[in-house]
């Protein structure tokens, strides 16, 4: 991996298996070439395959244009079917603190291979927030400058409109089901299982072809649903003093057009963190899901870019 982080010369993103305490990990790098460098830590949402994000990662990579900026997007532990095809014998089913602790283990390992003087933003995506917030509890004097939460799932996910609905599927179909269904669907041609996908799903392009070929799998269904419902079950009441205390560090982005994270977890933060310039409500209306669709990802690459300009790289 730190041989790969060297490479200038190779075309990006560079996809690679990183070995993180013992665990190989599903990767997107676009490196620096310079040692003294930010490192932006991308944490995907649930499902947590990064390849969801890679053309909304490229952009925002395009924009910044700096050798100093290097990005890293890692996958959810049990997410990707790349690694399960490799290591069959895995049948772990991770929790969310299970994927908490992984990316606790991605941030040391980088600061270890880059000194202590790195400087980190970690952005997450819906849970990948409450997992970045989780990381910066647990290593507060690493070098975190900024946690962008797009989209964050960080309080009482279970009560909202989507949580209630898949609270409902997740007690009552066991995850070895899903696991069933998508070993069936993984039987099928690429071709066809592509066409009902998205007869299904009305997806294209970049989210299609992940869905498609990557999620669709036995294991991986298993361990989404898996963190799914560890997801309700946790994600409960907001720690105020916790917020209270990085509030500066923290950018949030939220969007009336959102049934995870809806418009009273904006009207709450801004109530409760009325010092909070950085709570921002979508203008608009973007949907959750986001990297799904070209004209949003181009929007919040605009966005995450400006934010990162004039609150990293403007204020050195």
């Amino acid at each position: 991996m730190q041989a790969l982080m060297k490479n200038s010369v190779l075309c990006t993103p560079l996809r690679a298996v990183w070995e993180v305490s013992g665990y190989q990990t599903e990767t997107l790098l676009w490196p620096s070439s310079n040692r003294a460098k930010t490192i932006l830590l991308f944490i995907p949402g649930n499902p947590g395959l990064v390849e969801y994000y890679t053309s909304f990662l490229q952009g925002i990579h395009s924009k910044i244009g700096s050798s100093s900026f290097e990005i890293i997007g890692v996958s959810h532990k049990g997410h990707s079917i790349n690694y399960h095809e490799k290591n069959a014998g895995d049948k772990t089913l991770y929790s969310l603190e299970d994927q908490i602790q992984h990316k606790i283990d991605c941030l040391d390992t980088l600061r270890k291979d880059n000194g202590p003087d790195t400087k980190f933003i970690l952005m997450g995506h819906s849970i990948g927030s409450y997992i970045a917030a989780a990381v910066l509890k647990k290593r507060q004097n690493h070098g975190i400058a900024k946690v962008i939460a797009l989209f964050p799932t960080l309080r009482e996910i279970a009560i909202t409109p989507n949580g209630v609905n898949i609270t409902r599927l997740v007690n009552k179909v066991p995850a070895y089901a899903f696991g069933i269904a998508g070993s069936l669907i993984s039987y099928l041609a690429p071709p066809v299982r592509q066409f009902l996908v998205k007869a299904a799903t009305g997806q294209d392009g970049e989210g299609l072809q992940v869905t498609a070929h990557q999620l669709l799998h036995n294991h991986v269904l298993k361990n989404v649903v898996t963190m799914a419902r560890f997801e309700m079950e946790t994600v409960k009441e907001l720690d105020h003093d916790f917020y209270t205390q990085h509030l500066d560090k923290f950018i949030m982005y939220y969007s009336a057009n959102d049934k995870w994270a809806p418009k009273d977890h904006y009207d709450y933060m801004t109530k409760h963190f009325p010092e909070g310039s950085k709570i921002h409500l979508c203008s608009e209306n973007i949907p959750h899901a986001f990297c799904l669709e070209t004209k949003h990802v181009e929007y919040m690459i605009e966005k995450v870019g400006s934010w990162i300009h004039s609150d990293i790289y403007d204020t050195n």
